[in-house]
Formats: structure tokens, C-alpha cells, sequence
């Protein structure tokens, strides 16, 4: 039998995520501290209580997200309950690759948090550059969805750009197209 660790992308945050298993696990709580001290910010505050609206930035959040996926690793590396559990193989959706690259030993906690931080600002600074949105589309399969796209298009940007499972697909471009 095989293990595999996947690993959520941003999408997955909530305010409160983490706080009880910080509470209940003072590696946890260390870990949620020595996030704050690289990115020089409280994160674990924003994580443990909001506000939302900033969680949910794409700056906040993708740390937010790797650091709750490791603190949740560390708990199953410690634990003797679960402390067996080895993956076979490790990954994750979006910027949860970064946490997979950490569980696998390909990067550092301080590496991956880094990056992740990185990434998340360089995405917002996108984001906030531009008049476009985002639109998942649920029940079409790939060929009708590039056809609503060509229709929907009008000489603006729209794109399919996340395949995330069958009958799932995520468009993007700008919010006229949209």
C-alpha cells in the first residue's frame, strides 16, 4: 500500500484555521511564531483571527495556507498515533506544490514560507493591476467550455486555466469576458 500527502491550495483558508491545533500542540504554536519572525508580521494572528478580508488576500493567504499544511504535518510526524505515516509521494493543488516540496525534503520550512510569501505578493500586485475576475464552471467538459470562452471573448482576454477535475474548469480573463 501507498501513501500519498496532498497538500490544499489557496481557496482553503478560513479565519481560526490552525488555532487549535496551536493551542493543543506547542510545536504548532512554534511554528505559527517562527513564521512570524521570517515574514516579520503576525501572521498567526491573521490565521487565528482575521479579519477575513484580510486572510483572504492572496498575500495573507498563501502563507497562511502553508503554514497551517506544515503545522498539520508536523502533528502527524510527532504523533505517536500517526508518526508511521511516511509518504510515498507528496503533492498539492496551486501553492499546496510548495508545501508537497517541503513534506518531501526538497525545501526548507523557511524556503517554502519565503516563496510562498513571494508568490502571493507577486499575485496580488497582478491582480490589483488589472480589471479581471475568475468564474468556475461546473458540469462542462473542456471542448464546451473553450467555446463559451470564444463567444464570451468580444476581443477582450478569457481563458480556461484551471483543469481541476473532470466537469470542473476554471476561467479567467478580464470581468467583461467573464
Amino acid at each position: 500500500m501507498k501513501t500519498a500527502f496532498l497538500f490544499p491550495g489557496q481557496g482553503a483558508q478560513t479565519v481560526g484555521m490552525g488555532a487549535d491545533i496551536a493551542q493543543a500542540y506547542p510545536s504548532v504554536a512554534a511554528l505559527f511564531d517562527r513564521a512570524n519572525e521570517i515574514l516579520g508580521l503576525d501572521l498567526k494572528k491573521i490565521c487565528f483571527e482575521g479579519p477575513a478580508e484580510r486572510l483572504n488576500t492572496t498575500t495573507m493567504s498563501q502563507p497562511a495556507i502553508f503554514v497551517t499544511s506544515a503545522a498539520l504535518l508536523e502533528i502527524l510526524q510527532t504523533s505517536a498515533a500517526t508518526a508511521h505515516l511516511k509518504p510515498d509521494v507528496t503533492a498539492g493543488l496551486s501553492m499546496g506544490e510548495y508545501t508537497a516540496l517541503y513534506a518531501a525534503g526538497a525545501i526548507s520550512f523557511e524556503d517554502g514560507l519565503r516563496l510562498v510569501h513571494k508568490r502571493g505578493q507577486a499575485m496580488q500586485a497582478a491582480a490589483d493591476a488589472t480589471q479581471g475576475t475568475m468564474v468556475s464552471l461546473i458540469g462542462l467538459e473542456e471542448d464546451k467550455v473553450r467555446q463559451l470562452c470564444d463567444e464570451a471573448r468580444q476581443g477582450e482576454l478569457i481563458e480556461p486555466v484551471n483543469f481541476n477535475c473532470p466537469g470542473q474548469i476554471v476561467v479567467s480573463g478580464s470581468l467583461g469576458a467573464c
